[in-house]
C-alpha cells in the first residue's frame, strides 16, 4: 500500500505541474520565457558553437552545469520543460526517504511527500525554464546521503557517503550558485552528529573534498578567464543593485527606482576612475559579468550604502525575509501565500517538538539549510526573490511540517473525542 501511495502522490505532483505549465505556456509549450532563462539560453548556444572552455562572460554569471543540459537538448524548450518536470517530481520520493531516515512513521513520511507535491512554489519553479529543478534534486539527494553518512560505521562507508554528499552539493552549486557555501555548515553538522560513531574527521573531510575541489576549480577558471576569482559575479551585482538599492530607495523616500540604479552605476564607474557623463541605465547590465576589480567596487559601495542607512537596511531585511518565506509572484500569489504561512506554522511547530524531545541533531539538520538559504537571500538579495529563495529547502520544511501536523492532530483527537462524548451525554439527558 505504501508503494501505491507514494506512486499516487508522485502522479498527483506531476499532474499539478503539467497543469500549471500548460496554463503559462499553452499547449504548444512555445511561449518565450523572459528573465534568467536567457542567460542559460545564451550559454547553451555558446557551448553548441564550440565554447567548451566557457569563455563567454555569461559563464561568470551562470555556472556551466545547467547550460550543458540545455545544450544537450539542443536548446529545445518543450523538451527542457518536460525534463524539468521529471526532475522536479523525483524530489517527492526523496522527501519520503528523507522522512523515513529521520524516523517518521510511514504515514507521516507520506504526508511530507504530499506536502512537497502540493507546494505552490515547487509547482511554479518546476514548470519554468530555470535551473531550480536540477539544483533542488541534487540537494535533496545530498540530504539523503548526509543522513546515510550519519549512520555509517566503517571507514569505507563513511568516506563513500561523504564523497557522494560533497559531490552532490558541489554539483548543486555549479547548477545554481546559492548552494556554494552550504558544505561548511553541513560539514560542521556531521562532526557533531557523529559524536557517537567516531571517524568524524573522515566524514567532514569526505564532504569538504569534492566541494572544495569542484568549486575551487570553477573559481580558478573564473580568475584565469575573467580576472575574477569569485564563484560567480551575480553575488556582488545582487548586493548592489537589489540589496543596497532597496535600502537607498527606501531611505530617499521611495525615490524613482531607475534613478537609484543609475546613481549606483555612476558611483561604481567613479570608483573605478572612469568618466560618468555618458553613463546610462544599461551600464547596470554591463556590471553583471565583470572583473574582480569591478566586483570589489560594487561590494564596497553596497556596504557603504547599507551602513549609511542602517534603519532602511534593517527594514528591507525584514521585507526580504517575508518575501523569501511567504510571497509567490505570479498566478499562484494568493494560494501560494496562504499555503506558505500554513507550511511555516506547521514547520515551526514540528521544529519545536523536536527541540522539546531534545533531538538536537535532527533539528539542526533540518534547520541549518533553511537558515542558510533564507539568511543568504536576506543579506545579499532581499527584494529580488519570492519564496523561490527557500525552494531548495522545501523537503526539509515538509518533514518539519509533518512532525508539526502530527502533533496538532494528536492534540485535536482527544478534544474531538471528548466533545463527541459530551454531545452524546447531553442527547441522552434530553431523551
Amino acid at each position: 500500500m505504501a508503494r501505491f501511495s507514494i506512486a499516487a502522490i508522485i502522479l498527483l505532483g506531476l499532474a499539478l505541474r503539467i497543469a500549471y505549465t500548460a496554463s503559462i505556456y499553452g499547449p504548444a509549450l512555445n511561449l518565450d520565457y523572459p528573465g534568467d532563462y536567457w542567460d542559460y539560453h545564451i550559454a547553451a548556444k555558446q557551448i553548441l558553437a564550440g565554447d567548451t572552455a566557457f569563455t563567454h562572460p555569461v559563464f561568470l554569471v551562470r555556472p556551466p552545469v545547467y547550460p550543458l543540459i540545455v545544450a544537450a537538448l539542443n536548446v529545445n524548450r518543450p523538451l527542457l520543460i518536460m525534463l524539468n518536470q521529471l526532475l522536479a517530481i523525483m524530489i517527492i520520493p526523496l522527501t519520503h526517504v528523507l522522512a523515513r531516515q529521520l524516523r517518521l512513521p510511514r504515514k507521516l513520511a507520506l504526508l511530507a511527500a504530499l506536502l512537497v507535491a502540493l507546494d505552490p512554489t515547487s509547482i511554479k519553479y518546476s514548470g519554468i525554464l530555470l535551473a531550480e529543478p536540477l539544483a533542488n534534486l541534487l540537494l535533496a539527494a545530498a540530504f539523503v546521503a548526509l543522513l546515510a553518512l550519519k549512520r555509517t560505521e566503517t571507514r569505507t562507508a563513511t568516506v563513500t557517503w561523504g564523497l557522494l554528499a560533497g559531490a552532490l552539493i558541489a554539483l548543486a552549486a555549479l547548477t545554481r550558485p546559492a548552494a556554494y557555501l552550504l558544505w561548511i555548515p553541513l560539514g560542521l553538522w556531521i562532526v557533531g552528529a557523529r559524536s557517537g560513531n567516531g571517524k568524524r574527521g573522515w566524514a567532514a573531510l569526505a564532504i569538504a573534498l569534492p566541494s572544495v575541489l569542484g568549486m575551487g576549480a570553477w573559481q580558478s577558471h573564473n580568475a584565469r578567464i575573467f580576472d575574477n576569482g569569485n564563484f560567480t559575479s551575480i553575488g556582488a551585482y545582487n548586493l548592489l543593485y537589489y540589496r543596497a538599492a532597496a535600502s537607498l530607495h527606501l531611505a530617499q523616500g521611495r525615490a524613482d527606482a531607475e534613478a537609484v540604479d543609475l546613481s549606483l552605476a555612476r558611483r561604481v564607474e567613479e570608483r573605478l576612475g572612469n568618466e560618468t557623463d555618458q553613463i546610462s541605465l544599461d551600464w547596470k547590465e554591463r556590471h553583471r559579468a565583470n572583473t574582480g576589480r569591478v566586483d570589489a567596487a560594487m561590494r564596497d559601495i553596497a556596504l557603504e550604502v547599507m551602513l549609511s542607512h542602517p534603519a532602511a537596511s534593517a527594514l528591507t531585511t525584514l521585507v526580504g525575509v517575508y518575501q523569501s518565506l511567504v510571497e509567490v509572484w505570479g498566478a499562484l500569489s494568493l494560494i501560494g501565500g496562504i499555503w506558505n504561512m500554513a507550511l511555516l506554522l506547521a514547520a515551526a511547530l514540528g521544529l519545536w517538538q523536536l527541540l522539546r524531545r531534545r533531538r538536537w541533531v535532527e533539528a539542526l539538520f533540518l534547520l541549518l539549510p533553511c537558515a542558510y538559504f533564507i539568511g543568504g537571500t536576506a543579506l545579499v538579495c532581499t527584494t529580488c526573490m519570492d519564496s523561490r529563495a527557500r525552494v531548495m529547502a522545501t523537503p526539509l520544511l515538509a518533514v518539519m511540517a509533518a512532525y508539526g501536523l502530527a502533533r496538532a492532530i494528536t492534540k485535536w483527537r482527544p478534544l474531538s473525542a471528548a466533545s463527541g462524548a459530551g454531545y452524546g451525554r447531553s442527547q441522552d439527558r434530553r431523551r
